[in-house]
């Protein structure tokens, strides 16, 4: 027998008046507090046979998708290397695949992501460092009475544009 529990995702997207996730219709996720046990089982039941039916257009649930997420992560995504002695003069390489300007292959995923993230931080602060020096150098032309267009020019005499006209 069908369990009356609620069978809503949280992810609520209807496709001809049928949730995608849960495989109720919008009439009946709207009567679900008011229905009795029965009822309850009834429409459990009829939405899986919707779900079955929908195949791959159905939304799986967070636990389903976490249940997915952690089996694909369980997987290995390359075989565990196996060390083999070779002689350098039996390996003929012939010429190199890759151009001059061809990205260098990726050998380890993980340490390659790793990296990207440390980069990605690195130039976020970097960012939000530059950003508070401009504040400082604003603030600092504002204390000392310039007009906001010759706050940088005062704060960086090297960014002076050139004089026109003279040679």
């Amino acid at each position: 027998m069908a369990s009356a529990s609620n069978p809503c995702t949280g992810v609520c997207k209807f496709q001809q008046q049928v949730c995608l996730s849960c495989g109720r219709l919008r009439v009946e996720k709207k009567r679900w507090k008011k229905m009795n046990k029965a009822k309850r089982r009834e429409v459990v039941s009829q939405s899986a046979v919707r779900l079955a039916a929908l195949g791959d257009r159905a939304i799986p649930s967070k636990k389903a998708r976490r249940k997915a997420k952690k089996q694909a992560a369980a997987v290995p995504t390359h075989p565990p290397a196996t060390p083999v002695r070779v002689k350098p003069e039996s390996l003929d390489l012939g010429e190199p695949i890759l151009g001059r300007d061809a990205p260098l292959p990726i050998v380890d995923a993980d340490a390659a992501r790793d990296a990207r993230k440390a980069w990605k931080k690195a130039r976020k602060l970097a960012r939000k460092a530059k950003k508070t020096a401009r504040r400082a150098r604003e603030a600092e032309a504002r204390a000392r009475g310039l007009p906001p267009e010759e706050h940088a020019r005062a704060l960086n005499p090297s960014r002076q544009p050139a004089a026109r006209g003279v040679h």
